[in-house]
């Protein structure tokens, strides 16, 4: 390794360093990615799949959105069962995978702008076709 490639190293690991000391952590967190499910979903293409939407959305606690990577998803606010009074998790060390695999920097403490388009009632999917 170079020695510019050397300073550029340890000038990314001193941001990253910064960035991650500006955000909140697990311990300071009220257990936000324990409180829905999140699955992926189809970019709709037709009048049905809007629809498809629109009935989704008449459910209490569901949510659609196209994030940052231009991926549609479908949330549920549900609140995992072994989340703890102390919004800490009850079988940390048995979590499974998805849990140990979401990473600070995608905590919804610390990503504000995690959607390009979000619809929580089925007046957002008419608003928005209106417009497109």
């Amino acid at each position: 390794m170079t020695r510019i490639e050397c300073l550029a190293n340890l000038i990314r690991f001193k941001y990253n360093l910064s960035v991650l000391r500006n955000m909140v952590s697990c311990d300071k967190c009220n257990g936000e990615c324990c409180r829905y499910i999140t699955v992926s979903y189809q970019e709709p293409k037709n009048e049905e799949d809007w629809d498809e939407i629109k009935w989704m959305l008449l459910h209490d606690g569901v949510m659609v959105y196209k994030d940052n990577s231009n991926e549609w998803n479908v949330e549920v606010r549900t609140k995992c069962k072994f989340l703890g009074k102390n919004n800490k998790c009850k079988i940390y060390d048995k979590r499974p995978a998805v849990c140990k695999n979401h990473k600070l920097h995608e905590c919804e403490a610390n990503n504000e702008e995690f959607a390009k388009v979000i619809f929580n009632k089925p007046e957002d999917v008419d608003n928005f076709l209106k417009e497109e």
